[in-house]
C-alpha cells in the first residue's frame, strides 16, 4: 500500500507539471480585444493591424497586432495569440501588400551568381493607412476590454506594382 501512495504521489507531480508547462502567461492588464476591419463596407481577408500606443499612452503600454481572417475579424495579441492588449488608445494601421521578385539569377559560365533587386510590393488597400501616423484612426481600448472594434476603410485602391527599392509606381 506504501508503494501505490509513492507512485500515486510521483504520478500527480508529473500531471502538475507537464500540464502546467504548455501554458503560456499572459502579460497581468492585459484585456481582450477583438473587432472586424472593412473597406468600403465589405471584409478585409488577410490584412495586418498594428495598434501602437499614442503619445502620451502610460509608459507600461505596448504594441498590440492582429491579422484578419476571411470575414474581417481580428482579435489582438501583444506576446501570443489572442492573449490581448492593454486599456488605453491607440494609433492603428493597416495594411495588405504581396511582394514579388528579387532573388538568385542564374549565372552563365564561369560568372558568379548574381542576385536581383527587383523587387516590387503590390498594396490591396489606400496607402494612407499603411503608417499610424497618417491612417487618421485611432481606438480606445476600455479597462474591461472590448469584443466591438469596428474599422472601416475608405478609398481607392491603386493596385500598381511599386519599387520596393525607389518606393515608386512602375
Amino acid at each position: 500500500m506504501k508503494n501505490f501512495f509513492c507512485y500515486f504521489t510521483v504520478l500527480t507531480a508529473l500531471c502538475a507539471l507537464f500540464c502546467g508547462c504548455n501554458r503560456t502567461p499572459r502579460l497581468a492588464g492585459l484585456v481582450d480585444a477583438s473587432g472586424t476591419l472593412t473597406h468600403e463596407g465589405n471584409p478585409v481577408e488577410g490584412a495586418s493591424i498594428m495598434f501602437a500606443p499614442a503619445p502620451g499612452s502610460s509608459a507600461d503600454n505596448r504594441a498590440a497586432s492582429a491579422k484578419t481572417d476571411a470575414s474581417g475579424r481580428f482579435t489582438l495579441m501583444t506576446l501570443v495569440p489572442g492573449d490581448g492588449a492593454f486599456p488605453g488608445t491607440y494609433r492603428v494601421m493597416v495594411n495588405k501588400t504581396e511582394a514579388a521578385g528579387g532573388g538568385a539569377i542564374e549565372s552563365t559560365g564561369d560568372a558568379p551568381t548574381r542576385f536581383s533587386d527587383d523587387r516590387t510590393r503590390i498594396d490591396y488597400l489606400p496607402q494612407k493607412y499603411r503608417n499610424p501616423e497618417t491612417s487618421g484612426i485611432e481606438i480606445t481600448i476600455p479597462p474591461k476590454g472590448t469584443k466591438t472594434i469596428e474599422i472601416n476603410l475608405e478609398g481607392e485602391i491603386d493596385t500598381t506594382p511599386q519599387d520596393i527599392r525607389r518606393n515608386t509606381r512602375r
